[in-house]
């Protein structure tokens, strides 16, 4: 009885030492110690294999642990080295916070017959553009007689027609309005209204800038195209094909046509002939039809685009023009608190240095050259060394790029931003900013403004007719500019013109030619002088000689009665001899 429970024990262990073996055999580490173990008795090499596994599990842990703490080592690391990527970008975009040139911009439609083009959001740019972190700027660009096929966006936009002539339609409340548009008009389409438009021109381009005011999420804009097919996509196919046959009453191959891979497949800006273009105009110029009637929400009532250009400017002098439109002269505006103006600055002339008491200031440069300055508070100063040499190297880059390039003043407490301005630069001037905008020597400079929150907004003037500085009191001017009043009252009252000012190098001309007239008005009183200088000389050698001459013809004179007498006397002598002789 004891034989056998001994002899079932002992293959109760062989069991079990084989299954141990024999699962140590199914991995690597398993097989490594069977072999290890297989020198050892039989009746030992169970537990072997046992005590081997667990050593090996033992080592996997510790590595497991080191390669855990390694690569947290290398993920700190690359933390850090990933902030430091970060604070680098954002000191390069701390550098230009306010500047956009055209390379800033971002293609978000693309075609052969056009694109539209967008600005990041402002507050990804720049921590101090988080005020404005619910407005985009975009640029659309179509070619001469391109459509722009119908969409809805979930933002408004207020555009502004930089370029060309066209026709824009609008849907809104299952109402259909057509208008034409030409340089200089703003318009407004509300967010969810179906918006398509035509380039009517037959060799400009239509350029509109646009403000985009986001409301779905901020900064970020989305086009929705129903019409479609391939490209642009159609919303109306991501429907199952079951919706879209009960939608539309119709077969799935038709559906495949309209809507599907097999439509449209030219792009967002497609070719139109010249008797669709036609037609467009016409449906615009009949002061636009009624079509069918599309399930949108009630946005508010459209009245149509407001000829900017063609009304009196409210700034104006030989420096410049100045017209702005608001929500109480365009009705359109007053829905999205926003002001819209265009300022045409002279050629070597510059707007008066102002700031803005509540509004955000984004301005887009439709044509020419120049620059501006904007005083910041917010940018700590850079050290002399940095500026003059990573700054100094990345702006000489920029300008052999034909980038806009930027220099940096730093004052006491302030930071002066100078930018070089040309054709499709957006710059940005926060609320309480001081700026000035001067436009180059040759060229006028052609400034699209878009104000955000211009609600009770002021414009202050530093300088000119209007300059605020002048309302102070005379104990206030001499204690603030530690000088006499009357002198302050000079200075400041030195100009008179309202608004827009000459520039720098146009004052800098006048002095010169003022300068260079009195130095010949000088030199003409200089060259009388010494004519009758000369003259009064000449009056004095001519006096001496006729003098001399004087003298002469006396003694000539003299000589004379003189030789008159001793001809009387030789005569008398003469006739004294004869008679003497006679006798």
């Amino acid at each position: 009885m004891v034989s056998a429970r001994i002899v079932l024990l002992l293959l109760a262990t062989l069991l079990c030492a084989g299954a141990a073996v024999a699962s140590s055999w199914e991995d690597h580490d398993g097989h490594r110690c069977a072999r290890r173990c297989e020198d050892r008795p039989w009746h030992q090499r169970a537990r072997c294999v046992e005590q081997c596994r667990e050593e090996e599990e033992r080592e996997r842990q510790q590595q497991e642990e080191r390669g855990r703490g390694d690569r947290h080592e290398h993920d700190r690391r690359g933390e850090g080295s990933s902030s430091g990527d970060e604070r680098e970008q954002e000191q390069e975009q701390g550098r230009r916070p306010y500047v956009f040139d055209r390379r800033s911009f971002r293609r978000v439609v693309r075609s052969e017959q056009g694109s539209v083009r967008a600005l990041r959001p402002f507050h990804e740019a720049s921590k101090l553009l988080r005020g404005i972190r619910n407005y985009r700027v975009a640029v659309l660009e179509a070619n001469p007689r391109s459509f722009v096929v119908p969409s809805h966006t979930d933002a408004h936009c207020i555009g502004y027609v930089v370029q060309g002539e066209g026709v824009v339609t609008t849907i809104e409340n299952g109402e259909r309005r057509s208008y034409t548009i030409k340089e200089g008009h703003i318009f407004v389409a509300p967010a969810g209204a179906i918006t398509y438009l035509a380039n009517t021109d037959g060799r400009k381009k239509l350029v509109i800038a646009k403000i985009l005011h986001t409301i779905s999420v901020p900064g970020e804009f989305q086009f929705f195209f129903g019409p479609g097919g391939r490209n642009p996509e159609s919303f109306l196919s991501s429907f199952s094909k079951s919706i879209q046959r009960a939608a539309y009453k119709t077969s799935s191959d038709r559906l495949e046509r309209l809507f599907g891979k097999r439509g449209q497949d030219k792009g967002v800006i497609v070719r139109a002939t010249e008797e669709q273009i036609r037609e467009l105009r016409h449906q615009a110029s009949s002061e636009g039809g009624h079509g069918p009637h599309w399930p949108l929400p009630p946005f508010g009532e459209s009245h149509g685009p407001y000829s900017l250009l063609d009304q009196r400017p409210s700034i104006g002098n030989q420096h410049g023009q100045l017209y702005e439109a608001d929500a109480r002269s365009f009705r359109d505006l007053a829905d999205h608190d926003v002001s819209v103006s265009f300022a045409n600055i002279t050629a070597g002339s510059m707007s008066a240095p102002l700031f803005n008491t509540r509004a955000f200031k984004i301005a887009y440069v439709a044509r020419g050259q120049g620059n501006a300055e904007i005083v910041c508070p917010h940018q700590q100063q850079q050290s002399q060394s940095q500026r003059g040499g990573k700054g100094r190297r990345r702006s000489e880059e920029e300008e052999e790029e034909g980038g806009s390039s930027e220099e940096e003043e730093a004052g006491q407490g302030y930071r002066t931003i100078r930018a070089r301005l040309s054709q499709g630069t957006v710059f940005v001037v926060p609320v309480g900013h001081p700026f000035v905008a001067v436009a180059a020597r040759d060229s006028n400079l052609e400034i699209v403004c878009f104000e955000l929150r211009a609600e009770k907004n002021e414009k202050v003037f530093l300088a000119g007719a209007d300059n605020v500085l002048k309302k102070l009191d005379r104990v206030a001017k001499a204690l603030s500019f530690a000088a006499k009043a009357e002198e302050v009252d000079e200075v400041l009252g030195a100009r008179r013109e309202k608004g827009f000012l000459p520039g720098p190098e146009e004052e800098s001309g006048r002095r010169e030619e003022r300068e260079r007239e009195e130095e010949e008005r000088g030199g003409r009183h200089g060259g009388r002088g010494e004519r009758e200088k000369e003259e009064e000389e000449e009056e004095e050698r001519e006096g001496r000689h006729g003098g001399r001459g004087q003298r002469k013809q006396e003694e000539e004179e003299r000589e004379g009665r003189h030789g008159g007498r001793g001809r009387r006397e030789e005569a008398a002598e003469t006739l004294l001899r004869m008679v003497t002789a006679r006798m």
